[in-house]
């Protein structure tokens, strides 16, 4: 077993660290605009600043282990990852001529199709209930506008 005072793990947990104790210096200058000490603008970059720098120091004290070979993915599973985000690709286009719900709709199901190997119906199904769930969820309850192309619900 070899030291290595510059490892990979040592320099990224470093470089967290610094991050994190940027956003706690971030945090401290935003202190004074509250009104105490779990309320306002601070308590997000303190909190960020904390955990960065508790997983910076879990990294740079990280034990070596033994490295693993990673496979790519190949063959069937690779078409499937690679359709996956093709479809993704163009849920970003669709939404903007038809809109949420009718984009979210056939993406759901394209991708219920691919990765859950189900029937056309169920994956049609399947999908609906999601839309359903998210457009009641989304617009209705928290009342977030959503693009609506050309139809509109």
């Amino acid at each position: 077993m070899t030291f290595k005072l510059f490892s990979e793990k040592k320099i990224s947990g470093f470089i967290v660290i610094l991050l994190g104790l940027l956003s706690l210096h971030e945090g401290k200058t935003l202190y004074p605009y509250s009104k105490n000490l779990l309320t306002g603008d601070h308590v997000f970059p303190g909190l960020i600043g904390i955990l960065l720098v508790v997983f910076g120091l879990a990294l740079f004290f990280e034990r070596k282990t033994e490295e693993k070979k990673v496979d790519l993915p190949t063959g069937k599973t690779l078409l499937i990852l690679v359709s996956s985000i093709v479809i993704l690709f163009f849920y970003c286009l669709l939404i903007l001529f038809t809109g949420y719900v009718v984009s979210t709709l056939i993406t759901a199901a394209c991708l219920i199709k691919l990765i859950g190997k189900y029937r056309w119906i169920n994956s049609i199904l399947i999908a609906g209930i999601v839309t359903c769930v998210f457009y009641l969820l989304f617009i209705v309850f928290l009342k977030i506008p959503f693009p609506s192309g050309f139809f509109t619900f």
